[in-house]
């Protein structure tokens, strides 16, 4: 229901009277409007008027038949809420969100900003909500508040040509510089972390020690050898197909490479080096009678949290399952394999994140070789 009210206003030749309207939705105004006459009856019969029309339109958004009058054709008048659900549930954008995304996006819609109208959206609206993020009981850091402004924006560039939803980004690039600015979002910092040859070697142990469990049904132990062989991402890993080895030459295609650029038909063939190959081949023997055409037939997510719980079993910290990549690539780079050739083998199009291994690989290498001359000539 609209709530309306008239304000007397005192003015230098007389008094004017300002009518206005509100509706609220868990305690956040989602619409208003205010007009100034000069008596009350005016402002009030205004007041009533709009509150109906509001009330219209709020009922007309919520059943997503709403539009907003465009020079080029009708968008659509919805809330964040209810643009996400559909961004989550259509198949043009669904099929390519993640899980980290996924996740966050669900989340906001627990969050006041979620009743927000698209086309309303203001640099304000964001600096709440992430200070609002930032006093929550699980206390995130601004690294992580900042994962809700970027998946929120992807998600409203495509409300006008996915979704016909009247939007605008401008509240976005408007924002960012004072989130920054207050320190309500940050960018992550870069990752060096690296598993120790000991780490490895306990975290394979007891990972073959929770296959030998009954109801096991993930070779941990393979996908721990086979992450680091290939520096592949473990989704990449849980898409591989059969139909898609090349026996001859000990190759395999991975489909839809992740690229930030491009986001279907990105395909790469890609090397099998090392026991990569053999690990493969031992996956005939546990093969899905549902899922047959899959070499590893598992969630990405059970393959993630099973790992996780053997790693914080083994009081190990500050360890992720994508350092397996860093760790794959390290050792590519490590045999001698040059930055090019090691880009082709793990699909990075950003050979910034490389170059950063390759300079720390330099930097020890660097140093062992100067303290070994240093000391024999002692």
């Amino acid at each position: 229901m609209a709530t309306i009210s008239v304000e007397k206003r005192q003015l230098k030749n007389g008094v004017s009277y300002r009518g206005r309207v509100r509706i609220t939705k868990f305690g956040k105004v989602i619409d208003k409007a205010e007009e100034t006459f000069k008596n009350r009856e005016s402002a009030r019969k205004w007041a009533e008027k709009t509150a109906k029309k509001l009330e219209e339109k709020q009922a007309e958004i919520l059943s997503g038949t709403y539009y907003s009058t465009n020079k080029d054709k009708k968008l659509r008048e919805i809330t964040v809420g209810e643009l996400i659900n559909e961004y989550l549930k259509n198949p043009k954008t669904s099929k390519d969100i993640g899980r980290t995304k996924g996740y966050v996006l669900e989340s906001l819609l627990n969050y006041d900003i979620s009743f927000i109208i698209v086309s309303q959206l203001t640099p304000d609206d964001l600096i709440q909500h992430c200070q609002t993020r930032l006093s929550d009981i699980t206390k995130p850091s601004p690294q992580t508040v900042y994962h809700d402004i970027t998946y929120l924006h992807s998600v409203i560039k495509r409300a006008k040509q996915v979704f016909k939803v009247n939007a605008n980004t401008a509240y976005h690039e408007e924002a960012i510089p004072e989130l920054v600015s207050m320190k309500l979002i940050g960018r992550a910092g870069k990752r060096s972390r690296r598993p120790t040859n000991q780490e490895l070697i306990l975290l394979e142990e007891a990972l073959k020690k929770r296959e030998t469990h009954r109801s096991a049904k993930i070779p941990y132990s393979d996908l721990l050898q086979f992450s680091i062989y290939t520096a592949m991402r473990v989704g990449e890993i849980t898409n591989l197909k059969w139909t898609d080895v090349d026996h001859e030459h000990k190759t395999v295609i991975v489909r839809d490479r992740k690229d930030p650029r491009r986001k279907e038909q990105n395909d790469w063939e890609v090397p099998l080096l090392g026991e990569a190959y053999s690990i493969l081949l031992k996956q005939k023997n546990n093969i899905d009678p549902e899922k047959p055409n899959l070499i590893f037939p598992y969630k990405s997510k059970s393959i993630t949290a099973g790992w996780q719980r053997v790693r914080a079993a083994l009081g190990i910290e500050n360890l992720r399952y994508h350092d397996l990549r860093r760790e794959g690539a390290s050792r590519l780079a490590e045999q001698g394999y040059d930055i090019r050739t090691v880009a082709k083998i793990t699909g990075h199009k950003n050979l910034n994140i490389l170059y950063d291994i390759y300079s720390t690989l330099e930097i020890k290498a660097f140093s062992k070789r100067e303290n070994e001359k240093y000391y024999a000539n002692k």
